[in-house]
């Protein structure tokens, strides 16, 4: 059997590499110069070596799916925290509040959610608004929903939203030596074909037919793994079924641009931003990229989104970070380099991760991962049902559903 595969995300080198390791002739069209998709770490960029994730930047406890296949690939993982669920850091107004303070605005949400639970797929600003939330709250939901679902308070589900509250209280974890070797170590195994980008799969015929940027490939079967925003842009013959067009349509997104700064005074910085530290300023939220990497300086990386996504990271924008960094030190600070990614204007991402809301997850997701026959079969983060973005764990997991389906034809 020969199995093409679209996209050579995180998904894509999944099914991938389980196909030729099955025995089929694997090939893999990636429009990029390079594999991972929205998985990639920028090296050679940053001062004393160090390196920095420019896409998708910890794994959690409990996400089991892709944390076993980065061990049977054989890579190491670092423990990097994660927010405090109870009594996270925070800088408001310029100011650092003390723990009660904090203690005061997580509290009033999980009052808010035991007392007045939202309503189905009403969103955190309607819900906060007709409850009457003090500033703070308001604050802080609006830095906390752009490290996830990467939204603004609009387009974020506000019933979904309690699991940051309530469950994520567990560790997260980076590869060492970068995230990117996931996909590299799995693109290691099979024939990947870079700058190739799909225009249309033809699946009336005995064999599907993809039409690419430098010819034609036929297959017996495809797997279309790029993501969401980007399938329905695809040309299918025969046509897409209004209900899985509507769905894909309909599917909500996180949008934002992924910054990463370097500076001196490592640990300091280090100390004060913790495990995840919020902020009413630029950032919305630090974290740090560096404490598993060598060296003298820190990367510290957010995602300002949804709504507050810049036009353009620039000087301008990165001297309000080196405020907001002074600010949590006590003394002036500038930055030593920076990078920044916009995934929401990335051509072959055009989003962050997928973020349904209301009754999404399970009224248009099956939809959307349906396959067509048994030609052609659809994988991706967007496509998981897990709760939250999608992100790693999402990927892999989409790749195991696929497998399956192929498996039981």
């Amino acid at each position: 059997m020969k199995t093409l595969v679209v996209g050579a995300g995180l998904s894509g080198l999944i099914v991938a590499a389980e196909r030729s390791a099955a025995g089929d002739e694997v090939v893999v069209l990636e429009a990029r110069n390079r594999v991972g998709g929205r998985l990639w770490t920028l090296h050679d960029h940053f001062e004393g070596g160090m390196f920095g994730e420019l896409g998708a930047e910890t794994m959690y406890s409990g996400h089991d799916t892709v944390i076993n296949l980065a061990k049977s690939l054989g890579l190491e993982f670092v423990s990097c925290g994660y927010f405090d669920p109870t009594a996270p850091p925070m800088l408001f107004e310029g100011e650092l509040l003390s723990e009660d303070q904090r203690r005061e605005i997580t509290g009033w949400l999980l009052t808010a959610y035991e007392e007045s639970p939202p309503a189905v797929a009403e969103n955190l600003a309607a819900w906060t608004a007709r409850l009457n939330a003090p500033k703070r709250v308001i604050d802080f939901l609006t830095s906390y929903t752009q490290y996830t679902p990467v939204a603004s308070l609009r387009h974020c589900d506000a019933a979904e939203f309690a699991i940051q509250l309530k469950k994520h209280d567990a560790d997260s974890y980076r590869i060492v030596g970068g995230n990117d070797l996931l996909a590299k170590r799995l693109a290691e195994k099979v024939d990947v074909r870079l700058n190739e980008i799909v225009t249309s799969i033809n699946w009336s015929g005995d064999q599907v037919l993809v039409q690419s940027s430098s010819g034609s490939f036929t297959a017996d079967r495809a797997v279309v793994t790029v993501p969401g925003p980007l399938v329905s842009q695809l040309g299918f013959w025969p046509a897409l079924s209004p209900e899985k067009v509507a769905a894909l349509s309909e599917l909500a997104y996180g949008t934002a641009a992924k910054v990463i700064v370097q500076y001196e005074k490592r640990d300091e910085i280090s100390k004060v931003v913790g495990d995840g530290l919020f902020t009413d300023a630029i950032p919305p939220w630090i974290v740090d990229q560096s404490i598993h990497q060598q060296g003298d300086y820190v990367l510290t990386s957010s995602l300002p989104g949804g709504d507050s996504e810049p036009t353009v990271v620039n000087d301008e924008f990165i001297g309000k970070w080196d405020e907001t960094v002074s600010q949590l030190l006590g003394e002036e600070i500038s930055n030593v380099k920076y990078a920044s990614h916009s995934w929401t204007n990335d051509p072959f991402s055009q989003a962050i991760v997928r973020a349904p809301i209301g009754d999404q997850r399970t009224r248009i997701l099956p939809v959307i991962a349906a396959p067509l026959g048994s030609k052609v079969f659809f994988a991706g983060e967007h496509t998981d049902n897990r709760e939250g973005p999608g992100g790693l764990e999402g990927a892999a997991r989409s790749a195991m559903r696929v497998l399956s389906e192929i498996e039981k034809i």
